[in-house]
């Protein structure tokens, strides 16, 4: 039920057709043809931060209520604008010039014989380099930025250092960054005002070895030897930990496993939290929204797969640098700035490590509180997987607070005597498509009350009273109140809205307004009259379609489908998605690969994928967690096992599945049939379970030494 290797045939024509490695830090990308290797390497910490933003004076909430009509959002943003900005002045030039992820280059290896393949071995983390005269072995340091290359066979004959700088002479020039300095090997990149990346592939005994460090002086630094051991106990332990996977589809189980791998090569504990690509990144190409931290989706879709992987460490880089200091005082300027409260935590939408805004402070950033909201709620959910009350104590709870006291702020008491958020936004939704302001389309406007706004807010108030509970403190009565007095979601025409007035009038790839159902799991509380609206908003949303798609959107929708008990339909748009989104090696990319089912941004679509290919971590890590979500998941306090598995797929394994509670699931479906289930439980407790989709709910007692084992036979 697991495949052990991942092998790629030569030639692998473009950067990301190859085969990417990583260790949280340094990623690289492995490609090639013929007798050249080629090796794109960069560093995940390397930023450019002199341009991003964030509010630099108060521009009181009311005077952006006041300025917004239905039409347009143009006047806030102006007011935005005027009250934020970077630390010094932006550049000026034929760019819009933001912070960036930079640095990083390609190693061309002239070899002395043909490249033939390419192997991953899972267990080891070592990959392997075939050729018409030897192999080569290559293993990545875990504790240092250091990849080892034994060449027994001496096949590498030359080494050709190419850094970022020479396909991207003008970007670079533009950005008034001082050219590489070249040794030996490989050069170091400086950076205007921070450090900058240093990087050397260089001749050892038996092989070669590439280094990278992040520092502001081109002086080789100092690195211990490599511990290829200590790597290859990491991946061992890793794999036997890990839910196996076993579906009739043979792509869809080599693209979980590897999928797996990149999970882990991105998101290392105690390294550099995972952005939109990760630790790799193109040299051909100017960093795609600076390779940044998208929160209004994308980080969430990331760090989601943690939780039934059970990789739970995993997520703390990410809680780290939200927690750090730099990180607090931007959020806790936000809030300031905005709604006059020392107590809250802003974060918006495409942010730098330090929570600074990449893409400049305007609606669609400083206006989606939901990037907080969700963000919270994976701290909740740590817990709840995890049962760590100190965590929940002196971490979960203080994020929690600080973001819903941003909330609060925004709200206000509507004519019947209910809470209203006046003005927010609903992820990246712009009314219609396409909106043509200042001959450019716009994609972004607000209302009041969007859907995916006070959602997010129920479950976070839901959150908090429980997490309060389990601390044995007294809940805020002000979460009380919003569980009381705020609708759980705005209506029009009998269905949800996106906000209040405005009805899903175009397809949209953020499917936020039905996140009552995922990620924010309100459905067990709606009342008849809610679920019938929930209903509708589905249907809707069906009859919409899905032309403007993207990678991760697919995922989330497979999810929305089998939580809402559609069992036959994720698969179908899994295999659209497989097709759509998948490449030669697996990896996911941003853009569709052929026209017909998907005209999301058709004129980057056009262009040739040797120069416009988009590789994205969200999609594969929203598709793998996708996969395990049509086998397992738990929705309402009731575990529903193989809800989104189809009658054509008669056979299908799981095993050690995360849940909530400490609980860990395997289960085996033969010929239709369930066969076996295992649910072991690191507490007492009472667990709800649906065995069959249309099945009756089932009540059980579970403890550590008494888990739940169940064989059926003909």
């Amino acid at each position: 039920m697991t495949h052990d290797t991942f092998t790629l045939d030569f030639p692998l024509s473009r950067q990301h057709t190859g085969l990417p490695i990583a260790n949280g830090s340094l990623g690289v990308l492995l490609w090639g043809g013929g007798r050249e290797l080629q090796l794109t390497a960069a560093l995940e910490a390397c930023w450019d931060h002199r341009f991003s933003e964030k509010l630099r004076k108060p521009i009181p909430y009311d005077d952006l209520v006041a300025a917004w009509t239905p039409e347009s959002v143009d006047e806030v943003n102006r007011l935005l604008r005027e009250n934020s900005g970077p630390e010094q002045p932006r550049l000026t030039g034929t760019r819009y010039w933001c912070s960036t992820r930079v640095g990083g280059g390609t190693f061309t290896l002239q070899l002395a014989a043909e490249l033939e393949q390419i192997e991953l071995e899972y267990a080891t983390g070592t990959v392997t380099i075939r050729t018409a005269a030897g192999n080569l072995t290559l293993e990545l340091d875990l504790a240092t930025d250091q990849l080892s290359i034994a060449d027994p066979a001496g096949i590498i004959r030359s080494v050709e250092p190419h850094p970022m700088w020479e396909k991207l002479h003008d970007f670079f020039e533009e950005g008034r960054f001082q050219a590489p300095e070249r040794f030996e090997g490989g050069w170091f990149q400086p950076c205007p005002a921070d450090p900058g990346c240093w990087m050397q592939l260089r001749k050892v005994p038996g092989g070669w070895r590439l280094s990278a460090a992040l520092q502001r002086e081109s002086r080789a630094p100092e690195l211990p030897e490599p511990d290829p051991e200590a790597a290859h106990a990491w991946w061992s332990r890793y794999w036997q930990e890990v839910p196996g996977l076993n579906l009739p589809d043979e792509t869809l189980n080599r693209f979980y496993r590897l999928a797996l791998y990149k999970f882990a090569a991105s998101t290392m504990p105690g390294k550099v939290p995972c952005s939109l690509q990760g630790a790799w990144q193109e040299d051909y190409q100017p960093p795609r929204w600076s390779n940044d931290y998208h929160f209004n989706v994308n980080v969430q879709q990331v760090y989601s797969l943690a939780l039934p992987t059970g990789r739970f460490e995993h997520m703390l880089p990410l809680f780290d640098m939200l927690e750090s200091e730099a990180s607090q005082r931007t959020m806790r300027e936000n809030a300031r700035f905005l709604f006059g409260i020392d107590d809250g935590l802003l974060l918006t939408h495409a942010v730098d490590d330090r929570c600074m805004q990449v893409g400049g402070c305007a609606a669609g950033s400083m206006l989606d509180f939901v990037c907080g909201g969700w963000m919270a709620m994976l701290y909740w959910l740590y817990y709840r997987y995890t049962g760590d009350r100190e965590f929940l104590r002196h971490r979960a709870m203080p994020f929690m607070r600080g973001v819903m006291n941003v909330f609060r702020a925004a709200m206000r008491e509507d004519s019947d005597g209910k809470l209203m958020i006046p003005l927010a936004i609903s992820a990246e939704y712009g009314c219609t498509f396409p909106v043509i302001r200042n001959g450019k389309p716009c994609h972004q406007n607000a209302g009041k009350n969007p859907s995916n706004q006070l959602t997010c807010c129920h479950a976070l108030a839901n959150a908090l009273i429980a997490g309060a509970a389990a601390l044995g403190e007294e809940a805020d009565p002000a979460w009380r109140e919003i569980q009381q007095r705020l609708p759980r979601f705005s209506t029009i025409n009998g269905r949800v809205a996106i906000w209040e007035g405005q009805d899903l009038d175009v397809c949209h790839r953020h499917h936020s307004h039905l996140s009552m159902i995922y990620p924010f799991d309100l459905t067990a509380e709606l009342t008849p009259e809610e679920t019938e609206e929930v209903d509708q908003a589905i249907e809707h949303w069906i009859w919409r379609g899905a032309g403007q798609w993207s990678e991760w959107c697919y995922p989330w929708a497979m999810i929305l489908q089998s939580r809402w008990g559609m069992q036959e339909a994720p698969s179908v748009l899994l295999e659209v998605w497989k097709r759509l989104f998948l490449n030669e090696s697996l990896a996911t990319v941003y853009l569709p690969k052929f026209r017909g089912l998907s005209s999301h941004r058709r004129a980057d679509a056009l262009k040739p994928k040797e120069t416009n290919e988009m590789m994205q971590l969200d999609g594969t890590m929203a598709g793998a967690t996708a996969l395990l979500e049509l086998t397992i998941h738990e929705r309402g306090g009731v575990i529903e096992l193989f809800p989104g598995i189809p009658e054509i797929w008669p056979d299908v394994e799981f095993t050690n599945v995360h849940l909530p509670g400490g609980l860990v699931a395997s289960g085996v479906r033969r010929n239709g049939t369930l066969r076996s289930f295992r649910l072991s439980s690191t507490a007492a407790q009472r667990v709800r379970l649906r065995f069959r989709p249309d099945g009756e709910i089932e009540e059980f007692h579970l403890s550590p030494e008494n888990p739940l084992a169940l064989e059926f036979r003909d």
